[in-house]
């Protein structure tokens, strides 16, 4: 009975260790994933010019009319403007 016990407690250490590495390896990929989306949206937002057409997160498409340091005026519809934060937009038109 002894052995059995010992045997079970082993084998539950290596699981665990097994779990661990697993976990890291899965982080380490989420990391680099949401490092290259972080370095997109920055270039992104850096090159925010008036007249371009943009998407934002939600879906909603508009033309920039200004852009500023926080916000952008964006025409959603003829002579319909709002104003919206920069880092809403999420996607540069083309």
């Amino acid at each position: 009975m002894q052995n059995l016990s010992s045997n079970i407690f082993a084998s539950s250490i290596v699981l665990l260790v097994f779990l661990i590495i697993i976990a890291l390896i899965y982080f380490w990929f989420s990391s680099r994933g949401v490092k290259k989306q972080k370095e997109f949206l920055e270039e992104m937002h850096k090159d925010l010019k008036a007249g371009q057409k943009v998407m934002f997160a939600g879906g909603l498409y508009g033309k920039l009319r200004r852009v500023g340091n926080e916000t952008c005026d964006i025409e959603v519809a003829k002579d319909t403007v709002i104003e919206v934060s920069r880092y809403a937009i999420q996607e540069i038109v083309k």
